[in-house]
């Protein structure tokens, strides 16, 4: 976990309303923003679909080989 030095601006109320980074804590925190959108993501709906997809040819009687079905993931 990244550890900041952060400080906020506060309203009348006491109410946050802006967060205060060193420099230093802010490109870390932008590094690790452009390491997360590196990330592949899988759409989860389509991952879904073939898994109710599976099981119901395993209802069947059909099987699928693990490799088949991972290969498509």
């Amino acid at each position: 976990m990244v550890e900041l030095n952060e400080r906020y601006i506060v309203d009348k109320d006491g109410k946050k309303s802006a967060v205060i980074l060193d420099i230093e804590d802010f490109k870390g925190v932008m590094e690790l923003l452009k390491k997360y959108d590196e990330i592949e993501t899988y759409d989860t709906e389509d991952v879904t679909a073939d898994i109710i997809e599976a099981f119901k040819d395993l209802k069947k009687g059909k099987i699928h080989l693990a490799r088949e079905i991972l290969n498509e993931l």
